[in-house]
């Protein structure tokens, strides 16, 4: 049978987007895995399957808590019902930007 599930996003609020709309749209989609350097780095990497990623820039991590909080998030997102199509993420730190590439 033919299975197919609701597309979810993160929406993460970033200091380098227009006051009038703070979110960037994250795919929460085929995530291969939530990469930080060190427990303090000042960007985490979403790494997708097909091989693009999302860089969240950010201030300075502690103990891995960004990294930590995208991956929860991403988690919730794709347990929460179909019709939750975006998921408000409260990231720990100040993200100053979200390239996606």
């Amino acid at each position: 049978s033919n299975f197919l599930t609701m597309e979810k996003y993160l929406k993460i609020s970033a200091s380098d987007r227009p006051a009038a709309n703070p979110y960037q749209l994250v795919s929460c989609s085929n995530v291969a895995h939530v990469y930080s350097a060190s427990a303090t780095a000042t960007s985490t990497r979403i790494d997708y399957t097909d091989g693009t990623t999302a860089t969240v820039a950010h201030v300075a991590a502690a103990a891995f808590d960004v990294r930590d909080a995208l991956s929860d998030a991403i988690i919730a997102a794709r347990k929460s019902s179909w019709t939750n199509v975006e998921y408000l993420v409260t990231v720990p730190k100040v993200v100053s930007g979200i390239t996606l590439a």
